[in-house]
C-alpha cells in the first residue's frame, strides 16, 4: 500500500487550486507553496497555522482512488514498508527498452517532500528548519515559470529521460574510481558507485531507493546543500558546485570529504538528476 500521509500528523489534505497543465505539476508546486504560506516554525506543531508542516498534508486527494492503488502509481511512489516511509521502489530492467515500455505514468515527487518535512521536523532545530525553508523560497520563483505549461505527455517522457540517464551514468560510474552517488531533486538516491558504498560503509541496497543524500550527510551539511542546491538549481552556467561535508556512516562515524555535485537538467531546464563526487579529507 502507499503512505497515507495524513496518518503521520492526523490532518486532512486541502485539494489544490492551482491549474498548470498536469495534475502531477499541481501537485508538486502546491506543496512546495504550502511550505512557505508562513513563516512558523516546523517544531510549532501543536500550533494551529504550521507552514513547513502543513507541506506534508498537500494534495493526496489530488490522485484518483484507481490510480492510488494501480501498479503504474506504485511503481512512481516510495512504498511504505513496516511503517517507514523509506519503503523499496521497484527498480527498472537495465534496458532502454524495458524502460520505454515500463514508464507509463509521471514520477510523483511528493512523497520526497513528505519524507523532507517529516526528516527535518524530526532531527534538526529551528535555525536550520529556517534555513531550509529559504532555501526552497530561492528557487520557487524559477520553478512555477518552467514547470506551468508542462502537461502530463510531458512529465512521462521526462520521467523516461530519467531513467535513461541513470542507464549512461551506471557506466560511467563503473569506470570510474571516484566515490558517485546520483539523487533526484528532492535528493532520493537512485544510483551509486562501488567506490561510494566502500566510503560510507552503506551498501547499495541500503541506499538506492530507500536513502536520501540529506540522509548520509550531517545535518550543517545537509543544510548547506539545500541552500547551495537552490542557489544553483535554474542558473544557466552549468557549472559543477564544489563544497565540503561530512558524509556520515551507519554507525554515525562522520567522514570529512570534498565534496562536488552537478545538476543535469532535462530539455525544459529542469533539475532533474544531481551527480555528487566526493574524496574524503586526509586529516593531518
Amino acid at each position: 500500500n502507499l503512505i497515507d500521509p495524513t496518518a503521520l500528523i492526523g490532518y486532512n489534505y486541502p485539494q489544490s487550486g492551482f491549474r498548470f497543465g498536469s495534475e502531477a505539476v499541481n501537485r508538486e508546486y502546491s506543496i512546495l507553496s504550502t511550505m512557505l504560506s508562513s513563516s512558523a516554525p516546523l517544531s510549532d506543531m501543536a500550533a494551529p497555522q504550521v507552514s513547513f508542516a502543513d507541506m506534508e498534508m498537500v494534495e493526496s486527494n489530488a490522485w484518483p482512488p484507481a490510480l492510488m492503488t494501480s501498479p503504474q502509481c506504485m511503481n512512481g511512489q516510495m512504498l511504505k514498508k513496516d511503517g517507514n516511509i523509506n519503503g523499496k521502489r521497484k527498480v527498472f530492467k537495465n534496458t532502454p527498452e524495458s524502460i520505454y515500455a515500463t514508464v507509463t505514468k509521471p514520477f510523483s515527487y511528493i512523497e520526497g517532500f513528505h519524507y523532507l518535512v517529516k526528516y527535518v521536523r524530526e532531527r534538526m532545530d529551528k535555525d536550520h528548519q529556517e534555513r531550509i525553508v529559504r532555501a526552497i523560497a530561492t528557487f520557487r520563483p524559477s520553478f512555477i515559470a518552467l514547470i506551468m505549461n508542462l502537461t502530463e505527455e510531458d512529465l512521462i517522457f521526462m520521467e523516461k529521460c530519467f531513467q535513461r540517464t541513470l542507464l549512461e551514468f551506471e557506466k560511467l560510474i563503473s569506470f570510474s574510481g571516484t566515490p558517485t552517488v546520483v539523487w533526484r531533486r528532492t535528493g532520493e538516491i537512485t544510483l551509486v558507485g562501488k567506490e561510494f558504498t566502500l566510503l560510507t560503509q552503506w551498501s547499495k541496497e541500503q541506499l538506492v531507493g530507500k536513502k536520501y543524500i540529506y540522509e548520509v550527510m550531517s545535518n550543517e551539511s545537509a543544510v548547506e546543500y539545500w541552500g547551495k542546491f537552490a542557489a544553483h538549481a535554474f542558473e544557466s552556467s552549468g557549472k559543477s558546485v564544489m563544497t565540503t561535508c561530512a558524509l556520515i556512516t551507519p554507525q554515525q562515524t562522520p567522514v570529512l570529504c570534498t565534496f562536488c555535485f552537478t545538476i543535469k537538467r532535462d530539455i525544459f531546464d529542469i533539475p532533474l538528476a544531481i551527480v555528487g563526487n566526493v574524496s574524503v579529507i586526509n586529516e593531518g
